[in-house]
């Protein structure tokens, strides 16, 4: 909060800038991978406040990926004053769109505090677009979001659940409360750990992407008509079908990741 008054930070909605302020939570974050002698990237990490405890935790290297100009003006100033001692440690600022920059690491950790209109877009950039992957995220992110992403407590599948469980593991390490930031928010937030795994690996990405995309186009259809629309004979559909015992009347979120990686091997 002092630091909030001493460089007068203010908010910005087109940025959707929540600040969490609880030094507790803060503290919870950092410790919910081990950070020591790895390479870190913090995504947004603002006026420094989450940064703090991950420099206390000596990581091998750490970058600010920052896109507000104000927010790299303060960072910058901070560590000209030298507040904290990084001079043992791989230290950068990159004033960049996250969505335009490219780890150097190959072998890293992502920390991040994104707002709900990019954490699709930055998910699929650091799962997808990315020649090296990071080995596991930390996110804090809208709860909605979450829901969304565990659509499996309700026994269905979305395409963002879909995406993410091609390449993590995903579980909730914390729910904040939307008292705890600056402004507060008007929903709640968790904390989500993505565990990258290697358990489809084999299967295209693009053309899952692609196919998975295309059938939750229309999702009040049954899947099989959207299979037949597009490009797939009927009866090798059936064929699919009755191979893993599923009812024609299936729709699209009702198939788990291990049927659609099956069905996407089977009609590429």
């Amino acid at each position: 909060m002092n630091l909030i008054e001493k460089y007068n930070i203010r908010a910005k909605k087109a940025l959707w800038q929540n600040f969490l302020v609880n030094e507790e939570i803060l503290n919870d974050i950092s410790y919910t991978i081990n950070i020591t002698w790895e390479n870190i990237i913090e995504v947004w990490p603002w006026y420094w406040a989450l940064t703090e405890k991950i420099l206390n935790q000596e990581p091998n290297s750490l970058h600010l990926v920052e896109l507000d100009p104000k927010m790299v003006k303060i960072l910058d100033d901070r560590t000209d004053n030298w507040e904290f001692n990084i001079e043992n440690i791989d230290f950068e600022i990159h004033h960049i769109d996250i969505l335009k920059f490219t780890p150097i690491f190959k072998d890293y950790s992502v920390i991040a505090n994104i707002p709900y209109y990019i954490t699709s877009p930055i998910l699929r950039h650091f799962l997808y677009e990315l020649e090296n992957i990071p080995k596991n995220m930390v996110i804090l992110m809208q709860k909605d979001v979450w829901d969304k992403i565990l659509w499996k407590w309700k026994n269905k599948s979305s395409v963002l659940s879909l995406f993410i469980e091609k390449k993590c593991f995903v579980s909730e390490v914390l729910l904040v409360g939307k008292e705890n930031f600056l402004p507060a928010p008007k929903v709640e937030s968790s904390v989500l750990l993505f565990e990258n795994h290697s358990n489809y690996i084999e299967t295209d990405d693009n053309t899952f992407l692609k196919i998975i995309k295309i059938w939750f186009s229309e999702p009040r259809k049954k899947l099989i008509k959207n299979l037949i629309k597009w490009w797939i004979n009927k009866d090798k559909i059936l064929d699919f079908y009755k191979q893993e015992e599923l009812n024609e009347n299936i729709r699209w979120e009702d198939l788990d990741i291990d049927i659609w990686i099956k069905l996407v091997e089977y009609i590429k």
